[in-house]
């Protein structure tokens, strides 16, 4: 087999890997950034309610981090306010139940369309997402996230720079949830989404293909003719009509023909059977003697005339 068949049969294999592992990718994401996050509140006094922007490696440029640590239960009685582009109200209840709790806010930046792309959609804004952690143990990793339920207000995101839609589409609010669910909502006052829940979030604009143009006809070409008028109509009716009757007295007058034709055949095989008959006959009646007069009787010698 040759090295192309090896190549594709590896394609093949890793086909359904490479389907199934796009969550996986985005899951590791959240959990290298989660890693860099926490690292940040490890290395100062930290204050709750405080941000504390993150640093990111050399390859993931353009990311943006940050960390907060909140108690839960101010979370539940106070309203926090913005957090980056997050507006955070009151009554937000986590699952399961934490003391504290880290929320990391990720700006996915020119990552986004690479980490959340979306067929036929196209990204006005970057990805924009905030998870909840536990925040018992500052030093742990590949934490699993917390669930985080907005029970009145829902939390307001706030896009600042929006790039303007393509023509014939609208902005639409998308949210990518970790359960690979995607969610689409109205923007309001044109650069505004709301949730209740966790996740990552983005202005999008659905791409719209551009219609093929119509061919237009070439030199060569004979343009169509212009659509018959009511007087051209009457005309092909009549026309039509005439070769009608035409045809009609065409096909009698062709049976017509076609009968005499059988008739006179008739009577010329008639009038040769009475040839072929006689010249039969003829012969025959030559080879037989017919008596024109009657025998004579000799008369005895006492007979008399009278």
């Amino acid at each position: 087999m040759h090295s192309s068949g090896y190549f594709y049969i590896i394609i093949w294999f890793l086909i359904p890997f490479l389907v199934g592992s796009e969550s996986t990718v985005k899951s590791s994401l959240d959990s290298l950034l989660q890693q860099y996050a926490f690292r940040e509140l490890t290395w100062q006094r930290t204050r709750t309610g405080v941000p504390y922007d993150a640093y990111v490696p050399s390859n993931l440029t353009g990311i943006k981090i940050s960390a907060m640590i909140l108690k839960r239960c101010s979370l539940k009685l106070k309203v926090y306010g913005y957090y980056k582009e997050f507006f955070i109200p009151s009554r937000i209840i986590v699952e399961p139940y934490v003391g504290e709790l880290v929320l990391i806010y990720q700006n996915l930046g020119n990552w986004s369309s690479f980490y959340y792309p979306l067929p036929g959609y196209t990204h006005l804004t970057p990805v924009l997402g905030i998870l909840a952690y536990d925040a018992n143990d500052l030093y742990a990793t590949n934490l699993p996230e917390l669930d985080i339920l907005a029970l009145e207000d829902p939390i307001t995101i706030w896009f600042p720079n929006v790039q303007p839609a393509p023509e014939g589409s609208f902005p639409k609010c998308v949210c990518f949830y970790s359960n690979d669910l995607v969610e689409f909502g109205d923007v309001k006052d044109g650069n505004t989404c709301e949730t209740r829940i966790q996740g990552h979030f983005s202005i999008v604009a659905e791409v719209k293909a551009a219609p093929s143009p119509s061919p237009t006809p070439s030199a060569n070409e004979i343009a169509p003719s212009p659509p018959p008028t009511a007087d051209e109509n009457d005309h092909q009716n009549i026309y039509s009509q005439m070769w009608a009757i035409s045809l009609v007295f065409l096909v009698f007058a062709l049976m017509g023909i076609l009968f005499v034709i059988v008739k006179m055949s008739g009577l010329l095989e008639i009038k040769q059977r009475l040839y072929d008959s006689a010249a039969v006959v003829q012969p025959l009646l030559r080879n037989t003697a017919v008596p024109l007069e009657a025998p004579i009787r000799p008369l005895p010698e006492n007979d008399y005339v009278l």
